[in-house]
């Protein structure tokens, strides 16, 4: 090999690594990521139902609250 060759590899191999290294690396990142991603949505979509339930159980609360004052302020009525 001649010194302009060697001198073109000293220069061009350790850039190709580093990006081959970047690029290997990048890829483990993405499915990392992914994964992240799916477990924060299904947290998320069990959060919004439990919400979703307990705003259900809340007004269950309210409305049977209210039906008991209607029935007391029935029977007041019905005294006099």
């Amino acid at each position: 090999m001649t010194d302009t060759v060697v001198v073109a590899m000293i220069v061009a191999v350790p850039p190709t690594l580093t990006a081959l290294a970047g690029a290997i690396l990048g890829i483990i990142n993405r499915q990392k990521i992914h994964e992240v991603h799916g477990e924060i949505n299904s947290r998320m979509e069990e959060l919004l139902a439990l919400a979703k339930k307990s705003s259900h159980a809340e007004g269950v609360i309210e409305g049977k609250q209210l039906a008991g004052r209607s029935n007391d302020v029935e029977s007041r009525a019905q005294m006099m």
